[in-house]
C-alpha cells in the first residue's frame, strides 16, 4: 500500500481514497474476485470512513469499465432521478443571500429553507447502491455478501472519525443538528468528535446486514425501500415506494472521441465526460504542446471556456431535453471550434463572467486486473453529508440528488419528473495501444478543466499516472479569473497575465486523482494503479 505514488502488479490493483477502502479492494482481489468486485467493495468501504463524501445512500455512481473478455467498454449511469411528483415549481425561489451558499453558487438564486439541498425535499433517488450492484451483478464473480463484509469488519473494529471527517462534521454542525437522527449518528456524546474518536457508525452495520443478506435491491425494492420512503415522506419529502422500485441503472455504449492516438470513451448524459471529450476534441485539432510553455495553459484555457459555454447552453437529461451529442462530439464541430480560436487575438478579450461553483464531495475508485477488466467509477453524496438526512435507526445518509437539478423553471436542467440531474462527474477510460487506462477524480465543476490536463499530459508527454495526477492545474468555466494552483511555475502565470488573462492563485483544484490500467505486450499482461491518493495490490500491500 502506497500513498501518492503507482504500483505494478501481476493479479489486479485498486486505487482510492482513504487508506482502508483500498485495502478492501484489495483483500477482495486476493479472494480471488475481479476488478468488478473489487470495486465495488471499495466503493461500499468508502463511504464507511468518508461519510461526508459518499454514502451507499448517496446520490449517483457513474462508471466506465472494459469487460477483459470481450474488450467493449460499458458506461454505467446510476444518476438519482427525480420523484414523479416532482415539479419545477417544486421549490420558492428567493433572492441570493449575501453569504451565498450552494443555490448562489450554482443558480445565482436562494431557494427557501434550502430545501433542494438539506431535508426530506431534496432526496432523490438515491443511485450510488444500484450502481455498484449492477457492477456486481453484470461483471462480478465473487458472492454479493462477501463484497459487503470488508465494510461490515471496519465497523466492528471501529475507526477514528479523521481529521477530514470531523472537520465536516465541525463545519455542518449548523444543519446536522437540525436533523436529531444525524445528530445521533455523526457526533460523539452530542459534541463534535476529535479526529482520533473511534467511531462505529451506529446503526450502520444493521444497515450492511440487512444489505448482505437481502441484496442490493432490499434499498429499492424491500424493508430499506419502506422504511426510507415513510421517513422521507413524515419529513415532507416526495419520494415514494414507486420511485424507488422502478428505479434502474442504465447500461449502455459510452460516449467515444478521439485525442492524438487514444481513444477515449466517458459515461453518459447527464454526467459530465461529455464535455472533457468535446474539450480533448478540440485541442485534437490544435498543436501538441508542452506545460511548461505557457501557451499550453492559455489554449486549455480558452477551449474550456467554449466547452463550458456549450455545456451550460445545451445540456441536461437527453430524455427531457434536445441535447445536440453527436454535433458536440463531432471531429467536424471540433475543427470548426479549434479553427475559431486560431482567430483570437494574442490578447484575451474578457468578455464573460466567471460562473460559480457549490462546494462538492465525491470519492473516485480506479481497479484493474490481469484479465483486462478496468473500472473507473465515481460516487457521491453531492454536498458534505447530501441531505443531512438519516435514516432513523438505520444510520443511512441519504444523498441530495434534487440539488443538482436547476430550482428555477424554465431551464436545460430544471426540476422534472423523474430527471436525471446534470452532474460534473468525470469517469473516463482510455484505450492506447496496448493500453487502457482507467481515469477519475472528485472535485466539483473542477473535475472537467483537471481531467481534461490529465488526459493530455498522459497523451501528449507519456507521464505516468501518478505524475498527471499530481501535476499542477488550472481552472476556468465560461470567464475568467483563471485559478493557477500555487504550484504553477511563476514564470507561466507571468505569459498568462502578458497575454491579458486575469489569474487567481488557489491552494487547492479538485481532489485526489488516481487511475488504474491494463497493459499488454510480448511479455505479458501488466496492471498498474496509482495518483495522488492510495493504491493498494494483492501481492503489493504492506
Amino acid at each position: 500500500m502506497i500513498e501518492g505514488t503507482q504500483i505494478d502488479s501481476d493479479i489486479g490493483a485498486v486505487a482510492a481514497e482513504p487508506e482502508a477502502a483500498a485495502r478492501a479492494g484489495a483483500r477482495i482481489l486476493a479472494e480471488g474476485g475481479n476488478a468488478f468486485d473489487a470495486a465495488a467493495a471499495t466503493c461500499m468501504a468508502v463511504p464507511m470512513l468518508y461519510p461526508d463524501k459518499t454514502g451507499i445512500g448517496g446520490y449517483m455512481m457513474s462508471a466506465v469499465v472494459r469487460d477483459g473478455a470481450s474488450g467493449k467498454v460499458w458506461s454505467i449511469d446510476s444518476n438519482s432521478r427525480a420523484p414523479a411528483a416532482a415539479h419545477e415549481h417544486l421549490y420558492e425561489i428567493l433572492p441570493k443571500r449575501p453569504e451565498g451558499g450552494l443555490n448562489e453558487g450554482e443558480y445565482d438564486c436562494s431557494v427557501k429553507d434550502d430545501a433542494n439541498v438539506f431535508g426530506a425535499k431534496a432526496v432523490g433517488v438515491p443511485g450510488q447502491m444500484a450502481g455498484i450492484g449492477t457492477l456486481w451483478e453484470r461483471w462480478g464473480r465473487l458472492p454479493w455478501a462477501q463484497l459487503v463484509q470488508p465494510s461490515l469488519d471496519l465497523l466492528a473494529d471501529g475507526f477514528p472519525y479523521s481529521a477530514q471527517t470531523a472537520a465536516s462534521i465541525a463545519n455542518n454542525e449548523h444543519v446536522i443538528r437540525r436533523f436529531p437522527a444525524t445528530a445521533r449518528h455523526l457526533l460523539k456524546d452530542d459534541a463534535v468528535p476529535s479526529p482520533d474518536d473511534i467511531w462505529h457508525r451506529p446503526d450502520m452495520e444493521k444497515t450492511l446486514k440487512r444489505i448482505a443478506e437481502a441484496g442490493w435491491r432490499d434499498m429499492y425494492e424491500g424493508e430499506i425501500a419502506r422504511v426510507m420512503a415513510e421517513q422521507l415522506q413524515a419529513a415532507g419529502g416526495i419520494l415514494t415506494v414507486d420511485d424507488l422500485a422502478n428505479f434502474h441503472p442504465r447500461v449502455t455504449e459510452a460516449y467515444s472521441a478521439q485525442y492524438r492516438d487514444t481513444k477515449l470513451f466517458g459515461c453518459i448524459l447527464p454526467n459530465g465526460p461529455l464535455s472533457v471529450l468535446q474539450a480533448l476534441n478540440i485541442l485534437d485539432h490544435l498543436p501538441a504542446l508542452h506545460d511548461d510553455d505557457p501557451r499550453w495553459w492559455h489554449q486549455m484555457t480558452e477551449v474550456l471556456k467554449l466547452v463550458w459555454r456549450d455545456r451550460l447552453s445545451h445540456l441536461g437529461d437527453p430524455d427531457y431535453v434536445d441535447v445536440p451529442i453527436e454535433r458536440l462530439l463531432s471531429p467536424a464541430y471540433a475543427a470548426g471550434r479549434a479553427e475559431a480560436l486560431r482567430q483570437l487575438p494574442d490578447r484575451v478579450d474578457h468578455d464573460q463572467l466567471p460562473t460559480g461553483d457549490g462546494i462538492k464531495e465525491t470519492s473516485h475508485v480506479s481497479a484493474s486486473d490481469a484479465e483486462g477488466n478496468v473500472v473507473s467509477a465515481t460516487i457521491t453524496q453531492g454536498g458534505a453529508f447530501g441531505s443531512c438526512f438519516t435514516l432513523d435507526g438505520w444510520g443511512l445518509i441519504l444523498g441530495h440528488g434534487m440539488c443538482r437539478l436547476d430550482p428555477r423553471p424554465g431551464l436545460s436542467n430544471s426540476v422534472g419528473a423523474g430527471k436525471r440531474p446534470l452532474n460534473n462527474v468525470g469517469t473516463l477510460l482510455l484505450r492506447r495501444p496496448e493500453q487502457d487506462v482507467a481515469l477519475g477524480l472528485p472535485g466539483g465543476r473542477r473535475i472537467i478543466a483537471v481531467m481534461t490536463q490529465m488526459v493530455a499530459r498522459l497523451v501528449d508527454s507519456g507521464v505516468s499516472l501518478r505524475d498527471t495526477a499530481v501535476a499542477p492545474r488550472m481552472h476556468v468555466t465560461t470567464g475568467e479569473p483563471l485559478e493557477l494552483r500555487y504550484d504553477v511555475p511563476n514564470q507561466i502565470e507571468a505569459g498568462l497575465v502578458g497575454m491579458g488573462h486575469r489569474v487567481q492563485r488557489v491552494d487547492r483544484i479538485a481532489g485526489a486523482a488516481h487511475g488504474a490500467s491494463y497493459r499488454t505486450s510480448g511479455e505479458g499482461a501488466t496492471v498498474s494503479a496509482g495518483g495522488s491518493c492510495w493504491a493498494a495490490a494483492p501481492d503489493k500491500v504492506g
